[in-house]
């Protein structure tokens, strides 16, 4: 888990809000982070993987594409190897 990052670190290293990952993940428009549990807490965990598809994702929302097509646009991507 070294090169993982927090929600908070995750947040600002893509711009989104910590409420923007945890809505974009639960409604399935990103994928899942690592889930670390700690007890009765879960602390999501960011791979640089998880980032560079999340900035993927943001930018095809900022050139105002919705939600599930900037989704599927970087899942596409992904596959292809575009970063």
């Amino acid at each position: 888990m070294k090169d993982s990052l927090s929600i908070s670190d995750a947040s600002s290293a893509t711009g989104l809000s910590q409420k923007q990952l945890r809505d974009y993940e639960a409604k399935g428009f990103i994928s899942d982070p690592i889930k670390i549990r700690c007890g009765s807490i879960q602390y999501r965990r960011y791979s640089p993987k998880h980032i560079k598809s999340i900035k993927v994702f943001k930018n095809y929302v900022d050139q105002g594409y919705t939600l599930p097509v900037s989704s599927q646009k970087a899942f596409e991507d992904q596959g292809k190897g575009v970063e």
